[in-house]
């Protein structure tokens, strides 16, 4: 089977080296790129894709939020690229419907180890995620992270209720399973432990 790949990324240099790794594999074909969100938005209609590649610092949005507005157009696997990783990050591309959390100073050989995962209908990390952040992001789903950020902006539970969409006692049933998780004695405790884990920003 052949692989169809379109690559979004603002330097031209990164997509030349995906593209020139791929070359040693021709079950994988790149048949478009991107420099920008926006260029993204303007051609990957028309490409029949199987894989894209998203950076996710472009010059006019972030790669997550493009995921999250590709899938709903393209029906593929979604790889989020990055030299800087974090825990915020990766469970937005998450909720998005990213299959793959790339860096880019990866080596060729994790590269295809990243391809092989996804196109067998599962996830792939990379090793430069910590074992721990990475626990500690994907242990949360994302409605949990949600009930989160409202504690954190000094909600109380009707206003999260409100802002979800959910009744109090349902917030309230998320909040005990956070503390649980976390092995927090309270709320503040919980977005404190919450922030240091870069699950959610302060």
């Amino acid at each position: 089977m052949t692989y169809r790949v379109f690559l979004v990324d603002d330097h031209k240099v990164v997509r030349d080296g995906i593209k020139a790794m791929l070359l040693a594999k021709p079950e994988f074909q790149v048949v478009g790129e991107a420099s920008s969100a926006q260029e993204a938005r303007q051609s990957i209609e028309s490409c029949n894709l199987d894989i894209v590649f998203v950076d996710l610092k472009l010059p006019d949005g972030n790669g997550a939020l493009l995921i999250n507005e590709l899938t709903s157009k393209v029906k593929a696997l979604y790889l989020l690229l990055t030299s800087d990783p974090n825990g915020v990050d990766l469970e937005r591309a998450k909720a998005a419907g990213a299959v793959g959390f790339l860096t880019k100073d990866m080596n060729t050989e994790e590269y295809f180890k990243a391809l092989t995962e996804v196109t067998n209908g599962k996830k792939y990390i990379s090793s430069a995620f910590s074992n721990t952040l990475l626990n500690d992001v994907l242990n949360y789903t994302s409605r949990e992270i949600e009930v989160l950020r409202g504690f954190a902006d000094g909600l109380t539970y009707k206003e999260i209720g409100a802002r979800l969409d959910m009744s109090p006692r349902t917030v309230e049933t998320h909040k005990n399973n956070l503390m649980r998780k976390m092995e927090a004695k309270s709320i503040v405790e919980m977005v404190r432990i919450a922030i240091k884990q870069h699950v959610i920003t302060a």
